[in-house]
């Protein structure tokens, strides 16, 4: 690996399990060999140091934004995984959870330093432009929903807002493109609603080479869908047809790479702090193993095993 592949894990509703999902997602690459760091990027709520079995870490990104750690590595910490580290967003500093520009270039190109196999970038709930910029920044995301139908559509507006805003950051001195771009932001979804392919049509003609850049930008993309508390196999196809509506609308694969049983074993196991991987949980450890090779296997350019 020439650098870290970083992948930011997010959603559009809070309680869907993002943070848990990247405890184990973490501990079961460790499980395959690589080394990983976390980086909790939930600016108002953090709480991935509680799912990896630690107490709220000494020093946090409060230290590197006021200046008490001149680099991002200095706040980094040992965590219960083996051959991982944390950097948590945990603190009491009011500016932490809405950072300035500079600052917040400051995390993004900090992160991008880091070093470590995989760093997976636990975001906020929500659309809130912080965390649409952190979706922007890094190639890799994965999605985390459960089946329920207010979670699916918040999950779409998380998509949507992030894609959105990393095409706007293509253009920060084009007011046109920007506002053909808000524009279509604000149409709500629906049957009739215009694809991201309309704004495409619209804009050929006259802005070839940024229409060809938009589309490069979006090439790069690697999107990923995990389900969690899943039942039986009608609430795993709703996930993979949300997959095709990520797809007409938004021009862009969301790939589905698997899912979390809802068992009261496996939520026993969660309650439990650090990552139920390294508890012995065995439906646990089969659903996170499936969905590290299936991931894997797409970053690699691989069929994945689904």
């Amino acid at each position: 690996m020439s650098g870290p592949v970083i992948i930011s894990v997010g959603g559009g509703k809070g309680g869907v399990g993002k943070s848990t999902i990247s405890a184990n997602l973490g501990a079961a690459l460790v499980r395959h060999g690589h080394s990983v760091g976390y980086v909790d990027a939930d600016l108002g709520g953090a709480n991935l140091h509680t799912c990896l079995g630690m107490r709220r870490p000494a020093v946090t990104l409060q230290n590197f934004l006021t200046g008490g750690c001149k680099s991002l590595a200095d706040v980094a910490v040992e965590t219960p995984v083996p051959k991982s580290w944390l950097i948590s967003g945990a603190g009491e500093f009011l500016e932490l959870a809405n950072p300035n520009f500079a600052q917040k270039q400051g995390i993004l190109n900090g992160i991008k330093a880091l070093e470590a196999d995989y760093i997976i970038v636990d975001l906020g709930a929500g659309s809130h432009a912080i965390i649409s910029d952190f979706f922007a920044a890094f190639p890799h995301n994965i999605t985390v929903t459960d089946s329920l139908p207010t979670s699916v559509e918040n999950a779409y507006s998380f998509l949507k807002s992030g894609i959105f805003r990393g095409l706007l950051r293509l253009f920060p001195d084009r007011d046109d493109i920007q506002a053909l771009i808000k524009a279509y932001t604000n149409i709500k979804s629906g049957a009739n609603a215009p694809t991201l392919e309309n704004m495409f049509a619209q804009l050929e003609a006259r802005c070839p080479r940024e229409v060809a850049a938009m589309r490069e930008w979006l090439d790069g993309r690697r999107l990923f869908l995990v389900l969690n508390m899943i039942r039986g196999q009608e609430e795993v196809m709703v996930g993979e047809g949300f997959t095709g509506i990520v797809q007409k609308y938004l021009s862009v694969p969301l790939r589905y790479i698997g899912y979390l049983v809802y068992t009261p074993e496996i939520r026993a196991s969660l309650r439990r702090l650090g990552p139920a991987v390294l508890q012995n949980d065995r439906q646990v450890a089969e659903c996170f193993d499936a969905i590290t090779r299936n991931m894997k296997a797409i970053i690699a350019g691989v069929k994945a095993d689904l």
